[in-house]
């Protein structure tokens, strides 16, 4: 009988084991080692925290959204058909980068000259074309001829399903890198570079 319990004493234990190793965590804090992706929960509330995390030093004139949904900080852009052309126009985005985003965006832009910040964060249809993406956007700002004032720096940042495109003055565009570090650990910046080429 002795024999037996011993038995089944082992088998409890190494039972036990596997189970405690099963459910282990990574050094990340997440399951077995693997990162689950950021939750955002839309473009607009993440840029909200984005916007807070920049720190008031940092904040200018700005207002964001479509004609519809018009606010000053953040505001929300609907990608609809009558908003299309706009939103193209102000974020620099071409036709085949449009059709990659779906229908969740908000905008952020400088009130007094978008070439000092105008910005954007959009849903893509597809995150595994982020870096496409990202290479597209920082070769259509680049081919643009600016009339007034010049951007420094064009960025695109990934974040789960989204990305954030920006454009502007170089301090503005560090501190947009550093709040969405701020709010989102797993933000990746994928472009990072002049506006302007030779």
């Amino acid at each position: 009988m002795k024999k037996i319990m011993s038995i089944l004493l082992v088998m409890l234990l190494i039972l036990a084991t596997l189970a405690f190793t099963g459910c282990s965590s990574g050094k990340d804090g997440t399951h077995n080692g693997s990162q689950s992706a950021p939750a955002i929960e839309s473009a607009i509330a993440f840029y909200t925290q984005v916007w807070a995390a920049f720190g008031e030093d940092n904040k200018f004139p700005c207002s964001g959204g479509d004609a519809e949904h018009s606010t000053e900080g953040p505001g929300q852009f609907m990608l609809t058909e009558d908003n299309a052309d706009s939103f193209k126009q102000l974020i620099l985005v071409t036709d085949e980068l449009y059709d990659m985003l779906v229908d969740d965006a908000a905008t952020l832009l400088h009130m007094m000259n978008t070439n000092t910040f105008c910005s954007a964060v959009a849903k893509l249809g597809d995150p595994a074309k982020a870096s496409e993406f990202a290479e597209k956007y920082k070769t259509a700002v680049q081919g643009q001829r600016w009339m007034c004032g010049f951007p420094d720096k064009v960025v695109v940042i990934s974040v789960g399903d989204y990305v954030v495109m920006a454009y502007g003055l170089e301090d503005n565009i560090d501190n947009l890198i550093a709040a969405c570090s701020a709010v989102e650990q797993q933000a990746k910046v994928l472009v990072d570079a002049s506006a302007m080429v030779e």
